[in-house]
């Protein structure tokens, strides 16, 4: 069942019962994973797009700024485009779509804003969608970020914008998306003095090394269709009726994404930051690099139905992608280079959903034809559900094993700051976990553990340059998160730790995040939450962020941490209107000043924040 949110309201002696129901796709095989309607209160203040990416991040203190996550087991790639990778959270992909069935027509209005005077950073959300009929829905989001940081050459802006629609038949369904993202974000290069941040000084005076512009945009296309062919069922809808509903057997499917992205970079005066500039003309001084890709996935999926003495369903597909690389030639200013490269590759699932106490998921794929020739994604999920008390307890293993080629641009890559030619060999990763998960009514229990072994492993040396690792590193990380509610009263607890086998691969081997809050009913109508959260992890010698590339490479003479994040909020919810006030970096007020994110990258200091989200479901 999809997710739901529902509103009953008396008009004319008559009850309207108002639903929605929300879901997201993936990519390859466009399977629908319900996900709840974006309606919560508690935590609103907690859901901006840094915080809610990882428990601990290492940015430049602003959004929208290049961010890997600090926990390695939070690192993914949408793409194979390298320059995509430090701005995930940022970007809407068409996985990121969410799409709508609701009974009335739905919108909603956020608004967020906060930070020291001139220097504030505003956040405008606008949702609107709406059903033509019970199985045909249009909708479009329009979200601007304006981020002008606290600190000098900081300023960043974000517009995403989506259009998406899909119908649900009951042979045919299609789902359809466009998604635009235009980012751009100044790079200061950090401040030259980490004592600056003691000064007496605005933060803005403080000096910092570089006066460069970063811009990333992002257009894709997604259409996704599946014709299902089943059997007709009694289904008993109370004592004295039965209904007839369709069960799809048999679908086949076809997916379609076309999609270019584009990286630049531009210094806007000469400086001697990076010393091995090639070119000296202050005009030459932008590196871009882009690739557009066409991918078609064709897909039969045999449900459970159809295999019902087995007890699983089956899928296998086939996927064919077409990609064009663009990138500056060697010592010829604002010519650009095109590379053609295709894939062809075949896979399958096996795999087991409506299980009362074990479900599975097997699959796999690998690439038979084209430049990736050989990489293959082996992977396998087992979850076991079983009543505990008055509770459902549930156990989870899981394991992937995967041989990946390296990025094209890993490979290959020529600006006017970095320029490199690799033959890196395929990087092989094997990972094993679990988890174990129990919520009660006043204690919940979410244990993850999980160890991954990397051979061949890339990084960026001191120098910024990629490099291949000629050997193994192991990753070690258990990730708790333990609910305490008793009362009015509750304390949120996540504590992730990692051991990581080479100083390669830099990690805090501690990160916590505590959230303590009272909430109740007010007055019989207002919701509210009052609280105080933190966030830290031990210190540990953390990447640097290279602004030309936006790749973060090793350092080993700075460690950074062992400060606590400390944030104090009031957050209500009246009805369908959600509104919050939040004051940041409370520390700064009593604890030494040593809030970096990265070597000479300041977190913010202490500010206001606020925000409004408004819903409206008519």
């Amino acid at each position: 069942m999809l997710g739901m949110v529902s509103m009953v309201c008396a008009q004319q002696q008559q009850t309207v019962v108002k639903r929605m129901k929300t879901w997201r796709l993936s990519e390859r095989l466009a399977i629908a994973d319900t996900i709840p309607p974006d309606t919560s209160f508690l935590n609103y203040p907690q859901n901006n797009l840094v915080d809610r990416y990882s428990v601990a991040n290492a940015y430049n203190g602003n959004l929208v700024s290049p961010i890997e996550p600090k926990i390695f087991f939070d690192r993914y790639t949408e793409t194979d485009f390298l320059f995509a990778n430090p701005y995930n959270p940022y970007i809407i992909t068409p996985t990121d779509v969410t799409y709508y069935n609701t009974t009335t027509p739905y919108s909603n209005i956020t608004y967020r804003s906060g930070g020291s005077t001139y220097r504030d950073e505003d956040h405008v959300n606008f949702i609107f969608t709406g059903n033509a009929n019970k199985r045909t829905n249009f909708g479009v989001t329009l979200d601007y970020l304006y981020p002008r940081g606290e600190y000098a050459n900081q300023s960043a802006s974000r517009f995403a914008g989506t259009l998406f629609g899909s119908y649900n038949g009951k042979h045919y369904e299609a789902h359809g998306s466009l998604v635009y993202n235009k980012l751009k974000n100044f790079e200061n290069g950090g401040i030259t003095d980490p004592d600056g941040i003691n000064t007496p000084v605005a933060t803005y005076d403080i000096p910092v090394n570089l006066n460069a512009m970063s811009a990333y945009n992002y257009l894709a296309g997604y259409y996704a269709h599946q014709y299902s062919i089943g059997i007709e069922r009694d289904v008993q809808v109370s004592e004295d009726s039965v209904a007839q509903v369709f069960v799809p057997v048999t679908s086949f499917k076809h997916t379609l994404k076309i999609d270019r992205a584009a990286k630049r970079y531009v210094e806007q005066e000469a400086n001697t930051f990076y010393p091995n500039t090639y070119k000296d003309s202050v005009t030459a001084n932008t590196d871009t690099a882009a690739v557009f890709t066409i991918k078609n996935v064709l897909a039969v999926t045999f449900e459970e139905e159809f295999n019902k003495w087995l007890g699983f369903g089956l899928t296998v597909f086939a996927e064919n992608e077409v990609q064009r690389f663009t990138n500056e030639q060697l010592d010829q200013d604002s010519i650009m280079a095109e590379e053609w490269k295709s894939n062809t590759r075949v896979g399958g699932i096996l795999s087991r959903e409506r299980g009362k106490y074990i479900r599975y998921s097997f699959g796999g794929d690998v690439c038979l034809i084209g430049y990736k020739l050989g990489e293959f994604n082996l992977n396998g999920e087992l979850e076991g559900r079983f009543r505990l008390f008055k509770d459902t307890f549930s156990l989870n293993a899981n394991a992937y094993i995967r041989n990946e080629e390296p990025s094209y641009y890993l490979q290959h890559y020529v600006s006017n700051h970095f320029r490199w030619d690799n033959d890196f060999a395929k990087t092989y990763r094997t990972y094993v976990g679990g988890s174990i998960n129990y919520p009660t009514k006043y204690v919940s229990t979410n244990l993850k553990v999980g160890v991954e072994n990397l051979t061949k492993y890339i990084y960026f040396n001191e120098e910024g340059l990629p490099t291949q690792h000629d050997g193994n590193i192991q990753v070690l990380a258990a990730d708790l998160q333990l609910d305490l509610r008793y009362g009015k009263f509750a304390l949120e607890n996540h504590a992730v730790y990692q051991l990581s086998s080479s100083s390669l691969l830099p990690l805090p081997t501690l990160s916590l995040y505590h959230n303590l809050y009272y909430y109740d009913l007010w007055f019989k109508v207002l919701s509210v939450q009052l609280g105080v959260d933190m966030r830290y992890h031990t210190a540990y010698y953390a990447p640097v962020l290279v602004p030309a590339t936006g790749q973060f490479r090793v350092q080993n003479t700075t460690r950074v941490g062992n400060y606590p994040f400390m944030n104090v909020y009031a957050n209500f919810h009246l009805k369908t209107v959600r509104f919050f006030v939040e004051y940041t970096n409370l520390g700064e007020l009593f604890l030494d000043r040593n809030y970096f994110s990265m070597p000479n990258y300041p977190l913010n200091p202490a500010v206001l924040k606020f925000g409004i989200s408004w819903n409206f479901y008519d």
